[in-house]
């Protein structure tokens, strides 16, 4: 296919324009789409789309990108790319970045899952009491205020609290 505005050379260029419902498309080589783009508006290059994506979809790696971890070296970026923390210092240098990232991955920043038995009584009762706040708030978002007492009482009972005490 021929260049549209000389008529001499392979057109290499392909330039697609819609308004509204009209498609046109121009075929160029890339002398005369050397000419035409600089009557285009600056197109913007493939790092400069990729910053934009990165700050609209997570604002928190555009502003956590130069952070670096001053006892291991580690950059933000290159937690994110690997997926491994460097040392312990990390999870407070990082605290901005990682928070929503847990609680995107695990709806929560706190453990609740099992606990091992060796782990003692004091923790798992610790977690249950998380666990039992956390039904208690979901059971008041629905106004299901007969659940919610049921476990208002359940919390008290775990925590050593009495009703005759408040």
């Amino acid at each position: 296919m021929k260049c549209e505005s000389c008529n001499k050379k392979h057109a290499t260029v392909h330039l697609t324009e819609i308004v509204g419902n009209v498609k046109k498309e121009r075929h160029l080589c890339e002398e005369c789409a050397q000419s035409v783009n600089t009557q285009l508006a600056k197109i913007p290059s493939p790092s400069e789309i990729l910053t934009s994506l990165i700050n609209q979809v997570a604002p928190e790696i555009g502003e956590m990108s130069k952070t670096v971890c001053p006892v291991c070296g580690l950059s933000y970026l290159e937690f994110r790319s690997h997926g491994r923390l460097g040392c312990p210092i990390d999870y407070t240098i990082f605290k901005k970045g990682l928070v929503p990232l847990l609680e995107k991955m695990h709806s929560s920043t706190q453990h609740v899952g099992k606990v091992p038995s060796r782990a003692g009584k004091e923790l798992i009762k610790k977690n249950e009491l998380v666990q039992l706040r956390n039904e208690l708030n979901k059971a008041v978002e629905k106004e299901d205020y007969e659940k919610a007492a049921e476990l208002r009482d359940k919390i008290y009972e775990l925590s050593g609290n009495n009703d005759e005490d408040q």
